[in-house]
């Protein structure tokens, strides 16, 4: 009845409107665009290395710093990140602070105050929140001896890195990969997570590298960052209940906080550490050993950078943003950017090039022995000349050290003055330095060369496969 009161142009035109409407909603769109969704909802086709690819947000890293350095160390490192960098980032410290619009969370404060009053390890931290409450300079709780001062933030970070490691799965569930990383390492966000795609992120997984036993730094060469799998993740934290609670009286049982993470993934999940290196290293450009080992490998994570090496580094990942997933940072990108400039044709004085470091163990050339051909090279121990000549006699020597008081080579060479290696490294100025052998002080001094003209013409000749091809 009351259709027959519409006029007829009336009716033939809501008659249009509904065949219209329904034409519009069965057309409706089952996919919105790529670029109209968050990463982490975005189609993922896998990268070049594996089929597990997921959005930049399922990537978390987690940066642990210290009250004393968070205005002088994390705040710079703060000014590289990039736009989608910022939301998968979060900062834990041993003080409740903020850096601009960074909250820095204390982690600190999730142990009970019995725990932190009866903890004589915990001094440092009850003497920062007292400090802070009095509006006391926290530099004045800097222990004046550097080695110290090292010490008491190691000890910090055990205490730390399980809260911190809560406190990531608590504020960003259910990601894919959580990094744990300190102030001054750079993370290339792009390549870790393209090398990540080889694995299965519900699968439980623990990457980093284990320290080298018996030398005084062990972190030294593989670093002691480490990125842990949604799957290890969610057994830890949301499967499991207490871990904090019934490892937080074992603590002190250990030496760092690597240590206690390895202790507490090997007992809780059965789950044992897959080696990173180099990808993961305790290098910057200036400590890397470039050799053919590490050549065409992907740069994901480098340790104690320092602060005009970061921005550099962070100019570099700005000039690749167009090209980076095709052609992802290598080492020997590296080399061109850092060390290809610098002059090496001369050798310097008051210089450490790193021959002789914890770290470069594997790449130290050892002498002669009765063996005509073992590889090994001439004793150069005679002078800073034998020593360079010595390097130039051997096919495999890129780089040379002297030094006056003979050191520790970390191999069968056992203590000597010259260094020979088989990896090119810059290495840093090391002024003469006083020290004590056998009760009697006696002055050290570095004297450094390199064949920088042989490593060239090898690395001319190097063509790194593309991965993205």
């Amino acid at each position: 009845m009351l259709a027959r009161g519409i006029p007829r142009p009336w009716r033939l035109l809501m008659v249009i409107m509904v065949v219209y409407g329904f034409m519009w909603i069965k057309g409706w769109p089952r996919h919105y665009d790529e670029e109209e969704l968050p990463p982490s909802m975005r189609p993922q086709t896998g990268s070049a290395l594996g089929p597990h690819r997921v959005g930049h947000d399922h990537l978390v890293v987690s940066v642990m710093t210290t009250a004393t350095d968070v205005y002088t160390k994390l705040a710079p490192s703060l000014s590289y990140l990039f736009e989608e960098d910022k939301d998968p980032t979060l900062l834990f410290a041993d003080l409740q602070m903020n850096v601009g619009e960074w909250p820095v969370f204390d982690v600190l404060f999730g142990y009970t105050t019995d725990f932190i009053g009866a903890n004589q390890e915990l001094e440092r931290y009850r003497q920062q929140v007292d400090y802070a409450r009095k509006s006391i300079p926290l530099s004045m709780a800097r222990k004046e001896n550097p080695q110290e001062e090292a010490l008491v933030h190691a000890t910090l970070d055990k205490y730390k890195i399980l809260q911190a490691m809560a406190r990531a799965w608590e504020y960003r569930p259910d990601r894919s990969w959580y990094a744990f990383v300190s102030d001054d390492t750079f993370v290339d966000r792009v390549n870790t997570l393209d090398w990540l795609a080889q694995y299965n992120p519900k699968t439980k997984w623990f990457f980093g590298n284990p320290a080298v036993s018996g030398v005084p730094d062990g972190f030294a060469s593989g670093g002691n960052s480490f990125v842990l799998s949604a799957g290890a993740m969610k057994a830890l934290f949301k499967e499991r209940k207490n871990v904090i609670k019934n490892w937080e009286h074992h603590i002190t049982e250990y030496d760092s906080a690597f240590d206690l993470v390895f202790a507490v993934l090997q007992a809780e999940l059965n789950l044992s550490l897959t080696a990173a290196y180099p990808g993961i290293s305790g290098a910057d450009p200036s400590t890397v050993p470039f050799s053919p080992a590490v050549w065409c490998e992907r740069v994901m994570m480098m340790h104690h950078v320092p602060a005009d090496i970061a921005s550099d580094l962070y100019l570099l990942r700005k000039n690749r943003t167009e090209s980076h997933i095709e052609k992802p940072l290598l080492f020997a990108d590296l080399w061109k950017r850092f060390m290809a400039p610098e002059d090496l044709r001369h050798n310097r004085t008051d210089w450490d090039n790193l021959s002789s470091d914890t770290s470069n163990a594997r790449w130290n050339i050892l002498f002669q022995s009765d063996d005509p051909n073992d590889g090994h090279a001439p004793n150069g121990e005679a002078s800073p000349e034998a020593c360079a000549a010595s390097c130039e006699s051997s096919e495999y020597c890129m780089q040379w050290s002297y030094s006056s008081i003979p050191q520790k080579n970390w191999n069968e060479n056992g203590e000597t003055k010259c260094h020979l290696s088989s990896s090119l490294r810059f290495g840093t100025y090391s002024p003469p330095h006083e020290s004590e052998v056998n009760g009697v002080k006696k002055l050290r001094t570095w004297k450094s060369g390199w064949r920088k003209d042989r490593f060239t013409a090898w690395a001319n000749h190097q063509r790194c496969k593309n991965p993205a091809q």
